[in-house]
């Protein structure tokens, strides 16, 4: 064989093999900085009949900023999930996500010699979307993920003044055929907001359809108008189209209270966040929302 043809032939065996690990590689990182929580799958669902719903629609637009604002995504060890803010207090946001983004259980009391950390994105600050998202480091207080007790608790240090919602107190019922809010990053992406129709409770979940989860919103919150009410961690079909599970409310109530957050249940919303103000003297003036207006004196 020619020498120049024997050259040619290791040069080009050279720059396949070369090139198909630069693509591997590449794939590889793609898919780690992307990478989800393994969202569990329930296949015995006994509602699985009443399914319905394609492919999940991410909503994103200004009227549903509300529930946005209070969302976060999770990255745990380069996978990822979600969360919800449901308190705020001069130094520290406290976050309530699943606790399938980490093995085992860690009560409170073990969370604080573990310190185990973790890392809290947001694309809103309030109603204002940011230019590039942020990212905040933030403390694992306690988390499970016994099935029908997939929760935990995360708190950070934020540098703006969050909205949040607040847990519900115990009275909330979930009404068959109501719908409520989904909040949480399906794939990993930017959070997004899902409307889903409750069809019942069964052993200490909360069962919903249309607009089912996809792996990555596992710890996104489910919300009312004005309340936090359960934590989304399993779905009955990765495709979106199944039923979605949730951590009720009485199980996240009862976790906060035997890991020593029991006052958390009880935060009640702020009014000064819910009443507009209006100062007459200074029509054009920005105010935080937890700004208490005091009369003057004469």
């Amino acid at each position: 064989m020619n020498k120049k043809i024997l050259y040619w032939c290791i040069f080009s065996l050279f720059c396949v093999f070369f090139l198909s690990d630069y693509s591997l590689k590449n794939k590889k990182y793609e898919h780690d900085i992307n990478s989800v929580e393994p969202m569990p799958i329930i296949k015995d669902n006994i509602y699985a009949s009443l399914a319905h719903g394609g492919y999940p629609v991410e909503n994103r637009s200004f009227n549903v900023r509300k529930w946005l604002s209070a969302g976060v995504k999770i990255s745990v060890k380069g996978a990822s999930g979600s969360g919800t803010i449901i308190y705020y207090e001069s130094e520290y946001a406290y976050v309530q996500s699943c606790g399938h983004l980490w093995n085992g259980n860690m009560t409170a009391i073990e969370g604080e010699s573990q310190k185990l950390t973790c890392e809290i994105i947001t694309w809103y600050h309030n109603e204002e979307k940011l230019e590039k998202i942020k990212t905040y480091p933030a403390e694992v207080i306690y988390y499970t993920n016994n099935k029908g007790q997939d929760c935990s608790l995360l708190r950070f240090k934020p540098d703006w003044i969050p909205f949040y919602f607040p847990i519900s107190p115990a009275s909330f019922r979930f009404v068959p055929e109501t719908y409520l809010h989904s909040v949480g990053c399906d794939g990993g992406r930017e959070i997004a907001h899902y409307d889903v129709r409750i069809i019942g409770e069964k052993d200490m979940n909360v069962i919903t359809t249309e607009n089912s989860p996809r792996p990555g919103r596992s710890g996104g919150g489910l919300m009312s108008e004005d309340y936090y009410v359960g934590i989304c961690w399993g779905t009955t079909d990765l495709s979106g189209s199944g039923n979605g599970l949730f951590t009720p409310l009485k199980v996240v109530r009862e976790l906060n209270e035997k890991n020593g957050y029991g006052w958390l249940n009880d935060v009640s919303i702020s009014l000064a966040r819910k009443l507009p103000i209006v100062d007459r003297n200074n029509p054009q003036g920005q105010y935080p929302p937890d700004y208490i207006p005091l009369p003057k004196k004469n």
